[in-house]
């Protein structure tokens, strides 16, 4: 049996003392790297392959992200796994996006679970892509090959097993409950319960007894004692949605159940003890809320150990025809195709209320029209007028940047026309001055986009989006960056 070799990257002789003799125990051939020099040094004189690399994400003279594009380049099937401390975890997640395998968490306290990852890299038995794509279908999460849903469900069933918190933004309706249950199902809790609780569907008055749980007697009502969800999820994961609807009051209960497992029923003077995997949703921008001190930063610092990001279906239109067919196939045993007109309208709507609206429409599609191709006809009126009022704005973009882009100019236009009474006083040089701000942060966001899809190289970004490396640095710049 060919022996692995196998690369470890790390600045702490019992770290690298430690995986020497772990993995030739596993009839590997070790190298040992104490710095990114030494890195560097290896790469350009080794011929032989690594099979893999643990490399630590912070060394004295470089850093694990650097060293991770580095190794990929020289050998792209090496597999990478960052090592790192609790402090660095949403780095490591960062080297996932990048290419990494996976992430260790140090200190290496549970050796079992330490062994399986390593030998699932040395064994090869990763599991596949379309292998993945059939997992998350049975939580509902259905995407295209070549969809961003690809990575962000790759990334959600290496984080699943890990004992982190987990925060997950997205727009209404893009599948931010099904990708918590999907979260659930891959973890080692996935025996335990599964409760899932909408914070801005409560009233404030009841939120707390809800959570907690309520003696008898505590209040008008509570006839019987009560348990609350941190209770009915001992063991399991708590999931709340709209997190960001929470009311301040509640907010610092959660946070102290958070940091110490502890939580009080109301009415109550014993001191409860939950173990839980919390997972919350927002379609908030959170850190928005902090700043207009709407939402405590202590609580989404604990919140967001990591952050899942679900992109909007008009981001993702390649998903809809496998999103379309997966619903039809599972709303009804009766055979229903969707012809290519249709198709065509359905991927080129915007789809303001996500996946949720676009299964609603086919649903109530289908209820009035029963037929067992649906065309474009069918449809609803709204959606039709739509998409042709896009058409005639813009050539139709399947990939929907596009389209949303003529959209919020459109609104833009409109909200002008509709609010601007008179020119009399109108501050015009004001408006041109913050249309050209807003120039410069979407030039930035596009370009820190780019760069981290094509993992920092600016020659291939400037190919991809036909501008100079020139332009680049001067969008990068103009606002202070390198």
């Amino acid at each position: 049996m060919e022996k692995k070799r196998i690369l470890i990257v790390d600045d702490e002789t019992e770290v690298t003392t430690f995986f020497t003799y772990f993995l030739r125990q596993k009839n590997c051939d070790v190298i040992v790297a104490n710095s990114g020099k030494d890195v560097e040094r290896l790469l350009q004189n080794q011929r032989e392959p690594f099979h893999a690399a643990l490399v630590d994400l912070k060394l004295p003279d470089s850093n694990g992200l650097e060293l991770l594009k580095r190794i990929k380049a020289v050998f792209p099937g090496c597999e990478v796994l960052i090592m790192t401390g609790y402090s660095t975890i949403k780095s490591a997640v960062t080297a996932m996006q990048w290419g990494a395998r996976d992430y260790l968490e140090k200190p290496f306290d549970d050796l079992d679970s330490l062994e399986n990852v390593i030998d699932s890299v040395l064994e090869s038995s990763f599991q596949q892509a379309d292998e993945l794509s059939q997992e998350a279908a049975q939580y509902g999460i259905v995407y295209s090959p070549e969809s961003p849903m690809a990575k962000v469900a790759a990334i959600a069933k290496k984080l699943a097993k890990k004992a982190i918190h987990v925060l997950i933004e997205g727009e209404t309706g893009t599948g931010k409950e099904l990708m918590a249950r999907f979260l659930h199902g891959a973890s080692n809790r996935y025996q335990q319960p599964f409760v899932a609780f909408n914070c801005g569907a409560v009233p404030e008055s009841l939120l707390e007894s809800e959570l907690f749980g309520y003696e008898k007697g505590a209040f008008t009502g509570a006839l019987k004692a009560r348990k609350g969800l941190f209770e009915l999820a001992h063991n399991g994961t708590l999931f709340l949605d709209e997190i960001g609807e929470a009311p301040h009051s509640i907010q610092v209960k959660l946070l102290r159940t958070l940091e110490t497992g502890e939580f009080m029923r109301v009415g109550g003077e014993q001191v409860g003890q939950s173990n839980i995997r919390f997972i919350s949703a927002t379609n908030r921008d959170l850190e928005h809320e902090v700043e207009m001190n709407r939402f405590r930063s202590d609580l989404l610092y604990r919140l967001e150990g990591i952050k899942l990001a679900i992109p909007p279906l008009r981001e993702r239109a390649q998903d809809i025809p496998a999103i379309a067919h997966y619903y039809l196939e599972k709303r009804s045993s009766t055979p229903c195709e969707i012809d290519s007109e249709a198709m065509a309208l359905l991927q080129c709507y915007h789809w303001p209320g996500n996946v949720r609206q676009l299964i609603n429409v086919l649903n109530q599609t289908l209820a009035l029209h029963e037929c067992q191709v649906l065309r474009s006809e069918h449809l609803p009126a709204s959606i039709r007028d739509k998409v042709k009022r896009q058409t005639s704005l813009s050539t139709i973009s399947y990939g929907g940047v596009e389209n949303a882009i003529d959209q919020e100019c459109e609104r833009f236009v409109e909200s002008i026309t509709r609010n601007v009474k008179s020119i009399e006083g109108f501050d015009f040089e004001y408006l041109i001055k913050r249309i050209k701000m807003l120039e410069g942060e979407i030039g930035r966001t596009i370009i820190e986009k780019g760069l981290t899809e094509t993992k920092g190289d600016r020659q291939l970004l400037s190919k991809k989006l036909n501008i100079t490396k020139r332009t680049i640095r001067y969008i990068l710049n103009e606002k202070g960056g390198g």
